[in-house]
């Protein structure tokens, strides 16, 4: 069972509340801020030429103004999500004139492979996505596969052995 994913800094912040250090904030917020490009990310002609992607890319577009850990590393996850909305809508509406051809189709034979054709197309889409998602996680496509990709503690500086502090303070220098 794996742990709850990170929390951002910045929503760390505005909690006003965290177990970590100051410390370990900083060095965390170096981390994030190193991982963003700068760039927008923008719709592809694929998108823009359907209607129903298009306005999910339009809708998604206006909610990750304000966020900045979505940026041109996204582009293709957001017109991928984008696609697979119309995706679904199509599959649905595709699925739902099946079940009427169900209702029309006397013979057993014929509803039989109309519900394999169902249960096919399902499973298909349904194996896809779940690609897609594991694709995206193991590549740091989606803000949280990054986030989580940040070292929860800052790196610390090697400890001196208690030989080496024994010689340096014995030599005049100072044991950390």
């Amino acid at each position: 069972m794996a742990g709850r994913p990170s929390k951002p800094v910045q929503l760390l912040k505005l909690e006003g509340k965290s177990h970590r250090t100051k410390e370990e904030l900083k060095h965390r917020e170096k981390a994030e801020k190193s991982l963003y490009t700068g760039t927008t990310f923008k719709e592809s002609p694929a998108v823009k030429a359907d209607p129903i992607a298009h306005r999910e890319f339009l809708r998604l577009k206006k909610l990750y103004k304000s966020i900045q850990y979505v940026d041109g590393l996204d582009e293709q996850i957001i017109n991928r999500y984008c696609l697979l909305i119309s995706q679904e809508q199509a599959l649905a509406k595709m699925m739902e004139r099946m079940r009427l051809d169900i209702d029309e189709v006397e013979e057993v034979e014929d509803r039989l492979r109309i519900y394999e054709s169902i249960a096919g197309v399902t499973d298909k889409v349904m194996k896809t996505r779940d690609m897609l998602l594991k694709l995206e996680d193991r590549m740091f496509l989606n803000p949280t596969a990054r986030i989580k990709s940040i070292p929860k503690q800052p790196l610390e500086e090697p400890k001196q052995s208690a030989m080496a502090q024994f010689l340096s303070r014995r030599a005049g220098g100072h044991a950390p």
